[in-house]
């Protein structure tokens, strides 16, 4: 099955639950500057996850499962000015 994570398919097994994502995804960017400065200053990466344009809680992420065509997209939420 084929799902896009911030416009790039991805391949999941049938039954695959949105905690499979947010692992994926943070630990493809765990060293990436931004992550570890926030992780140092919060002690939490605070990467927002969103599913077919509505945010996930945190508590969705073991039950929610990935479906054909589904667009998953992660954002930090921390912005510099």
């Amino acid at each position: 099955m084929k799902a896009c994570i911030n416009c790039k398919e991805q391949e999941f097994e049938e039954g695959t639950t949105f905690i499979e994502v947010v692992r994926r995804v943070r630990e493809a960017k765990k060293d990436e500057p931004m992550i570890k400065a926030i992780v140092e200053k919060t002690g939490k990466d605070t990467i927002i996850f969103a599913l077919n344009g509505r945010v996930v809680q945190p508590h969705e992420y073991e039950t929610l499962e990935i479906k054909e065509g589904d667009d998953i997209r992660w954002i930090h939420p921390f912005f510099g000015g």
